[in-house]
């Protein structure tokens, strides 16, 4: 790995003041809003691992693909313009919330080759097809880094937890949640902490399709397979990594709501009581992921629960390069109106 993240990043036990007078108090947050000082986010883990694969291979050209508003693509361009790594970007359609439309800015303002493609399967289909015909100048970067090499950063991170418990700076959690999207965290973290030995049952939250058309992609089978891919790649490349017998994934799928960057009434909640803690949340992942929590932690007061949460806090607007702009594909510059 290459050093990207200022790790540890903090665990806070964090009040929540819901309405009525009544109070979470039975929530700590694990703060990876801050694993970096200038863009910060889950996604620097995981490039810490997939950045040192691509110098492993001697590549010096990255695909990947994500939304308008994705948080992947920014960290992605971000620390491939730091590393001299060409990066370019598929986009599909979101809804254009304030916060999409600044990453959508950050991508260009960091030098990214964006590419509008359309619709969510359109854009799949032609990253998948590129990679069947252009295999060998690229490196090719599924959606939110959640490949073998980002699945271990989260591996990591299990252990991470592990040492701050140990060293008394939380008890171990009855449960840890995190939001899903393209798997890699809760791939990683569900494997790290059966190889790390803590208990905390690992449950995911479902903010993005289940299917793209007859395809499963955020489904506790396509999170079981990376596990799998992952927990057979360590244990190639360290014979002393212990054998186990997988866990079963726990996959919460019932706060998505009408599709991928719609906004829940639930969420748009958890966004304002959150934002009363000083926690900053976005609509289109972390906003679902704690309402899912909310609820949790008001229904099991007598459990302890750890929100893992994934989203950038670091001031953006002092990032936005003016002079980039014409890096956005023009059919998607009417967002900047």
């Amino acid at each position: 790995a290459i050093e990207l993240a200022n790790l540890p990043t903090p665990v806070e036990h964090t009040k929540i003041d819901l309405e009525n007078s009544k109070i979470i108090n039975n929530l700590w947050i694990k703060r990876d809003d801050k694993t970096n000082s200038v863009y910060g986010g889950n996604k620097v883990r995981k490039l810490e691992f997939i950045i040192a694969d691509i110098k492993k291979q001697g590549l010096k050209k990255l695909l990947t693909f994500g939304g308008i508003g994705t948080n992947h693509g920014v960290a992605t361009a971000l620390f491939c313009r730091q590393n001299d790594i060409d990066c370019k970007i598929f986009l599909f359609d979101q809804p254009t919330s304030p916060s999409a439309i600044d990453i959508l800015i950050l991508m260009a303002s960091f030098g990214a080759n964006l590419k509008h493609k359309g619709s969510l399967f359109s854009t799949v289909l032609h990253f998948y097809l590129r990679q069947f015909f252009c295999r060998s100048s690229y490196y090719y970067l599924p959606a939110g880094g959640s490949n073998v090499p980002g699945c271990i950063g989260f591996v990591n991170a299990a252990f991470e937890l592990k040492d701050q418990i140990e060293s008394g700076q939380l008890d171990e959690p009855d449960y840890i949640y995190c939001p899903v999207s393209s798997t890699g965290s809760l791939a990683g973290l569900s494997l790290g902490c059966q190889l790390a030995g803590v208990e905390s049952k690992v449950v995911g939250v479902r903010v993005s399709p289940s299917h793209l058309g007859p395809i499963p992609a955020c489904t506790k089978r396509t999170v079981m397979a990376l596990v799998e891919q992952t927990y057979a790649y360590l244990r190639k490349m360290d014979s002393s990594t212990p054998k186990i017998k997988l866990n079963d994934i726990k996959l919460e799928e019932s706060f998505y709501g009408a599709g991928y960057g719609e906004p829940t009434g639930e969420a748009i909640k958890a966004t304002e009581y959150f934002e009363k803690a000083n926690i900053k949340l976005d609509p289109t992942y972390t906003a679902k992921a704690a309402a899912a929590v909310l609820k949790f932690c008001d229904d099991n007061p007598d459990k302890k629960i750890l929100y893992w949460h994934t989203y950038n806090s670091s001031d953006i607007s002092n990032l936005i390069d003016g002079t980039k702009f014409d890096n956005i594909p023009s059919e998607l510059r009417y967002v900047l109106n």
